[in-house]
């Protein structure tokens, strides 16, 4: 049967189509471009649209929980995704394909629900032991100096824990640092900001049949070190440390105010792949990814598709939901998914993803051109499910290039993109316009008053090309000449996006003021190209997609933290030290940990700064959608697209749980 529900999709994904949506979290579409880009619906209209949209958290029954007596086991699952799986490499791929196609395979000690709470899961239970109120410079001690080049790059071995923060490695021949080794003995002497201790789970068994252990995640963490993601792991871990068999502790440098949910993040690898080299987690590499979570990978065939089977052995099965101590749902919900087999066929055109849907080739599918979303929304043959993304699209500037380096030709840009025709007639309705950078689900901990940072920020971000004037008219004065010729580029393969890029360029060349061309660049290439830590001296302004986390910090930090650079997902290296020590003092500070309320408002001063110095322009907030045929039931979407299917298929957390319907087959 799967032999013969696959044949017709991979026919399709041969046509060597070109690499579609996904991105370091990329979440955020665009749609048709509306003529000449002058038409800016109101306010009313903007968010009338923003209204229309169907979103699972404006459902009344969202609280009630499904009827579990209908559930059907077995079957497969047909998923159609718009990008290549660049890697099935957790510490070394940032796309959201790449951590969607990981994310059947491999586990953490925590997880959590849709609402940012979090829960035991590898680890049986965790407790935060002790808090110290130190800052970076209490390892002063334990630091170790290394050169530094004339571009500040550090001549150091291993993973850079804490640099000095008095030493700056652009002016100075030499900096103290930290690395893992020296952070051991600063740890054995009582010196950390955070001490978190899991206890993890007995009996748990990987893929190839290990045991968990507090080796395991050890290991994984010293994999995670110089890898894709090191700058976001280590900007709060300090250090790993096995205390018994079943027993870890994680330190954090200082203390920090999300160390619950992003001290533990690693997905935790055996102790057969956590010693091999960075990328070669993957079957291209002669290595089937191994993990402890309820999928395993049997088969894949590049640019075409992934196939999982269930794991026989998965630990949740075994133990039974009820070993959950938080646990307290319906004795129907299973013990684990209830699907058999997932086939994720890769099929980057919008249009073939759409007619494979049509076609029942593929059950489900996600991030469609917007378009399409009120055809398949119109169709009693298919659901649509909606939430509001934790991510957004967004335009970064060359700030390091004249003339962009003045902060009024990024406001006055800034001016010219017009968020309200984005919504309105681009996407038609399916997101709402980015007023301040921060999505609703970070609102709570990343303001003091989201009523009010929209009413303080908004005007800033309205589309008005008479205050751009002015600011351009004062930069001209300057000396700069206009028109100022660049380019805007993007991925070729999200239709929607480039048509935003488009409607951006002509509002920008309506002006009289700039010379635009738009380039498209195959989804890999360009990610390739942006995260290149040279692109910012290019001159070029790029747009992409971010997915965050609950963390507010991520919706500015990831943009602008001078430690991404190279990384998701400071494309421009913006290297703004004021910034910097702002987004610390916000997360990375005993005060905050304690106060809610003045984290908050210290985010709120950061969204200020920001909306000065303007170095990004958030476009929108998309939704995170799903389209499928019927046969799909009781699917639920998730903030964060990279995690919607896996979170679908089975969450304990939620009491999420999908089967697939053969009696609709037999109805047709």
């Amino acid at each position: 049967m799967a032999e013969d529900d696959n044949t017709p999709a991979r026919r399709i994904n041969r046509r060597r189509l070109l690499q579609g949506m996904g991105a370091a979290g990329v979440i955020g579409v665009a749609g048709c471009l509306d003529g000449n880009g002058d038409d800016d619906p109101g306010d009313d209209a903007a968010d009338d649209a923003a209204d229309d949209v169907d979103t699972d958290d404006d459902d009344d029954d969202d609280d009630e929980p499904a009827d579990l007596s209908g559930i059907q086991e077995g079957g497969t699952l047909r998923i159609g995704v718009g990008a290549n799986i660049d890697s099935f490499d957790p510490p070394y791929s940032t796309d959201t394909t790449s951590s969607s196609a990981q994310f059947f395979i491999f586990e953490s000690l925590v997880a959590s629900d849709t609402q940012g709470n979090y829960y035991p899961w590898l680890a049986e239970s965790y407790e935060l032991v002790e808090t110290n109120d130190i800052d970076r410079t209490a390892y002063e001690e334990y630091m170790v100096s290394v050169a530094a080049d004339e571009e500040g790059v550090l001549d150091a071995e291993g993973q850079i824990i804490v640099q000095h923060p008095e030493d700056d490695p652009i002016e100075e021949d030499e900096v103290r640092i930290l690395t893992t080794e020296e952070a051991a003995e600063a740890v054995e002497d009582g010196t950390f900001g955070m001490q978190y201790r899991y206890e993890l789970r007995e009996g748990i068994e990987f893929h190839n049949g290990e045991e968990l252990t507090a080796e395991h995640v050890v290991e994984t963490a010293r994999r995670y070190e110089g890898s894709d993601v090191s700058a976001q792991t280590f900007d709060s871990v300090l250090y790993v440390e096995e205390e018994d068999e079943y027993t870890v502790s994680i330190y954090a440098q200082v203390p920090d105010a999300e160390g619950e949910g992003q001290l533990p993040g690693f997905y935790i690898h055996s102790l057969e792949q956590a010693e091999l080299e960075g990328g070669e987690v993957d079957p291209r590499q002669g290595n089937t990814p191994i993990g402890t979570g309820p999928y395993e990978l049997v088969d894949f065939e590049d640019e075409q598709f992934a196939e999982y089977e269930k794991f026989d052995g998965y630990w949740l099965e075994e133990m039974g939901v009820d070993s959950l101590d938080w646990f307290e749902g319906d004795d129907e919900f299973p013990d684990g998914p209830v699907i058999d087999e997932i086939e994720l066929e890769i099929i980057p055109d919008d249009s073939t993803r759409a007619g494979a849907l049509q076609n029942d080739e593929i059950d489900v599918t996600s991030g469609l051109a917007t378009a399409t979303l009120d055809d398949f929304d119109a169709s009693d043959d298919f659901i649509v499910e909606t939430t509001e993304t934790g991510g957004y699209t967004y335009i970064q500037y060359p700030a390091n290039v004249e003339p962009w380096d003045d902060e009024r030709l990024r406001q006055a840009v800034n001016h010219l993109v017009p968020r309200e025709a984005i919504v309105e007639n681009v996407l038609n309705g399916w997101g709402r316009p980015a007023w301040t950078d921060i999505p609703e689900l970070a609102e709570e901990s990343g303001t003091a008053d989201a009523e009010a940072l929209e009413e303080r920020i908004r005007p800033l971000n309205e589309h008005d090309p008479e205050r751009a004037e002015e600011l351009i008219e004062e930069v001209e004065a300057d000396g700069v000449e206009f028109p100022i010729e660049v380019q805007l580029e993007t991925n070729s393969d999200n239709d929607d996006r480039v048509q935003l890029v488009e409607l951006i360029a002509a509002s920008m060349e309506e002006s009289g003021y700039f010379e635009t061309s738009v380039e498209t660049y195959e989804w890999n290439t360009y990610t390739e190209r942006v995260l290149n830590p040279e692109y910012g001296q290019e001159g070029h302004i790029a747009c992409i997609g971010l997915s965050g986390t609950f963390n507010p910090e991520s919706f500015c930090d990831a943009l602008h933290n001078t430690a991404n650079i190279g990384q998701c997902c400071n494309l421009q290296a913006i290297s703004d030290p004021e910034f910097d020590e702002m987004v610390d003092a916000a997360r990375f500070d005993i005060d905050v940990v304690d106060d809610d309320e003045l984290r908050a408002e210290r985010y709120d001063e950061i969204w200020d700064l920001l909306a000065e110095r303007r170095y990004s322009s958030i476009t929108h907030f998309g939704l995170t959608d799903a389209i499928m045929s019927n046969r799909v039931q009781n699917f639920s979407t998730h903030p964060f697209p990279e995690s919607m299917y896996s979170f679908a298929l089975h969450a304990p957390t939620e009491e999420q749980v999908i089967w697939m319907d053969d009696d609709e087959d037999d109805d047709e």
